[in-house]
């Protein structure tokens, strides 16, 4: 069905890529990277897991840095990870309520933190632990187990046409 529904938009976006003025763009550059990102998928990447491994290790030593901070801020510790958990530290140290949720609860999204950042210390260590560790989870850490036991290389798709800025982007996984 893929193929079926390429072969009848081929015309059609062929006259589109000519009004344009872009086939030469099209079959000089766009083209000839086709063969090339599929080469590059086919070889994988390599990944640097012991480089990886002394990434985590120093996140890990910020984020308990910042924990500390955190916790010294709100006057104790909570789950820094839990919203339910950092909205109760917000009402107890009388932060301005910038939204609620649904349920009624104060809002500690990405939004609100970054607003009470501006006048408060907390909220901006609570944006820098979330900020690391998500680098490490998404990255650092879901990395390695995503290497090709055959190939000893993480296989990804790099897609060409997909990022408005022009550069490339991969998924499955996203590098």
């Amino acid at each position: 069905q893929e193929a079926d529904a390429t072969l009848r938009l081929a015309d059609v976006l062929r006259a589109r890529i000519e009004e344009r003025g872009l086939a030469e763009v099209y079959t000089t550059i766009e083209l000839p990277l086709v063969e090339v990102l599929y080469e590059m998928e086919r070889l994988g990447l390599l990944v640097d897991t012991k480089a990886l491994a002394d990434i985590g290790a120093s996140i890990d030593l910020e984020t308990a840095r910042l924990a500390a901070e955190i916790y010294e801020l709100a006057g104790g510790e909570f789950n820094v990870n839990s919203p339910a958990q950092l909205g109760e530290v917000f009402e107890r140290l009388n932060f301005p309520m910038k939204k609620r949720t649904a349920t009624g609860k104060i809002s500690t999204n990405k939004d609100v933190l970054e607003e009470l950042a501006v006048e408060y210390e907390l909220p901006r260590k609570v944006i820098e632990y979330r900020e690391l560790t998500k680098l490490k989870g998404t990255y650092v850490d879901a990395i390695p187990a995503l290497i090709d036991p055959a190939t000893g290389r993480v296989h990804t798709s790099l897609n060409q046409a997909v990022a408005a800025t022009g550069r490339l982007s991969s998924t499955n996984p996203n590098l």
